[in-house]
């Protein structure tokens, strides 16, 4: 079943919306877990803030992305075939456009939820320090 799924590893849109999640969570886990609150975090993470926000909100235009060019390979692959294997290849194209699709939701859901934890813990310290 995994053989099934392998050929979307060659689509540049998937690894791109995993490089850039990859990217996101790391700073993110970093930012919220990796230090204690202090005023060099309080500075760091104010930096950070509005790129994250910015990459975050990429991860579903990416998988929008993915689903146009996966469509676009399924109709360039439907005008070479000439008719043959139709099924195979309207079936892999739209695979690959709602997998991206999926990916680049799935991805933002989680670091939302961290930007969201993020903020809270911004606010606790501007709070703490007025």
């Amino acid at each position: 079943m995994l053989a099934d799924y392998i050929f979307l590893l060659e689509s540049a849109v998937i690894w791109a919306i995993l490089l850039v999640a990859l990217f996101c969570y790391g700073l993110l886990i970093e930012l919220c877990f990796m230090h204690k609150a202090s005023e060099r975090w309080f500075n760091r993470t104010q930096y950070w803030l509005k790129s994250i926000k910015t990459i975050l909100a990429s991860l579903p235009l990416l998988g929008l992305l993915g689903t146009i060019t996966g469509l676009l390979t399924t109709f360039f692959r439907m005008s070479v075939e000439n008719g043959f294997n139709l099924q195979e290849v309207i079936s892999g194209g739209i695979a690959e456009a709602m997998f991206t699709t999926q990916l680049g939701l799935i991805m933002v859901i989680p670091g939302l939820l961290m930007l969201s934890y993020l903020q809270s813990k911004v606010n606790q310290w501007m709070a703490l320090k007025k």
